[in-house]
């Protein structure tokens, strides 16, 4: 019986051994899923917040200024006197044929540039007049290469005074996202801004100064806006001719400037 007893006892404290030590295996074991777990949750790809995801409009716009910025620049160091006057829509014609590199259609320019080609009706007579106009139109396109620098006048540019901006809003042709300017002569062709955003406003700081503008803009007195430009690129489908804004410079009906930025 004393043995018998001995060996229950033994057994017992054999299968209490064995417990606990299954217990620490286990432990162990818990411990290294833990672990494991944890580093795969580091190592997971985390899901993307929608919410910071990139909207199609948002890449449009992305794309657009570095369109922009891809663009050639002008020199801000270029003299006044360098800038040619723009004032008609034949000029934006020979600026986006410079531009495209485009076989110039010699019939169609003729018409835009000559009213007795345009109205003739013997058809000898408009052979004879174009094949004289062919030359002219090959230098106009020449020259336009190498007269990138352009200036023109915006007749009453300004809108009231606004204190916020502590300026004066300009036209709207100038900053305004798909508006354009043309010229009644041939309005084919179209002139648009890249960086129209920074001129929306003529900024005038001096207060003695912008009451001055603005009584001469209430009164209606004759205000002009000259802008001098740089041509930068042409768009083939729409006809439109982009440029920089280079300076802006308001003056008075004795071209006496009143603002420039």
């Amino acid at each position: 019986m004393l043995m018998t007893t001995h060996s229950a006892r033994q057994i017992a404290h054999a299968c209490a051994l064995l417990f606990a030590l299954s217990g620490t295996l286990n432990l162990a074991a818990c411990g290294d899923k833990a672990a494991d777990a944890a580093k795969a949750t580091a190592a997971a790809p985390t899901t993307p917040n929608l919410a910071q995801a990139t909207s199609p409009q948002a890449l449009r716009d992305t794309q657009a200024a570095a369109a922009r910025e891809a663009l050639p620049k002008a020199d801000a160091s270029t003299p006044d006197s360098s800038y040619v006057t723009l004032d008609s829509g034949n000029q934006l014609m020979y600026a986006y044929l410079a531009l495209t590199g485009m076989p110039p259609d010699y019939p169609q320019i003729a018409s835009n540039i000559s009213k007795d080609y345009a109205r003739a009706t013997d058809e000898f007579r408009k052979h004879d007049l174009l094949t004289a106009l062919t030359p002219r139109i090959d230098a106009d396109i020449a020259a336009a290469k190498s007269r990138r620098y352009f200036k023109m006048t915006v007749p009453n540019p300004i809108s009231k005074y606004n204190f916020e901006q502590k300026g004066f809003p300009l036209d709207n042709s100038l900053w305004e996202a798909g508006a354009y300017r043309y010229f009644f002569d041939n309005g084919e062709y179209k002139l648009g801004f890249s960086n129209g955003d920074a001129f929306h406003y003529l900024k005038v700081d001096d207060e003695a100064s912008a009451r001055a503008i603005e009584a001469q803009r209430a009164r209606f007195d004759a205000v002009k806006l000259t802008v001098y430009g740089y041509y930068q690129s042409a768009d083939t489908a729409q006809k439109i001719v982009t440029a920089q804004i280079v300076k802006v410079a308001l003056a008075d009906k004795q071209g006496n400037v009143l603002a420039a930025q």
